[in-house]
């Protein structure tokens, strides 16, 4: 094996992510699946989740902080998402060095709304 190569080749994924891959694979393997399998149930869910999303508007929302994408989550809904307010949904920067967040009163359903309306 030449490790540089592998190393110049892969450099992209951190050493971590070559570890959580190893691990699933590792795991797949020993369930009786192939990585064929796990293709295919990717496929499936991509296309459970478009299909589920027809008529929703996609949310873009950029951090006012470093401009990286913001995913929009659900709080108070059970103790992990506890934050003691009227939060009910919340916005996350994407880029872990970052992590700015913003509390809504809104739910997400009730952000979707707001926006399919022109609000």
């Amino acid at each position: 094996m030449n490790k540089e190569k592998f190393k110049k080749d892969m450099e992209v994924f951190s050493f971590k992510q070559h570890q959580d891959v190893l691990t699933y694979l590792n795991h797949l393997e020993a369930s009786g699946w192939t990585v064929e399998d796990a293709k295919e149930w990717i496929e499936m869910e991509k296309k459970k989740l478009a299909d589920n999303s027809q008529g929703t508007p996609y949310l873009v929302f950029s951090c006012p902080i470093c401009s990286k994408h913001m995913n929009l989550l659900p709080v108070n809904v059970n103790e992990a998402t506890k934050t003691n307010d009227g939060s009910k949904s919340v916005w996350i920067c994407s880029n872990k060095d970052c992590m700015h967040t913003i509390y809504n009163i809104e739910s997400i359903d009730e952000i979707i709304r707001n926006i399919k309306n022109g609000k």
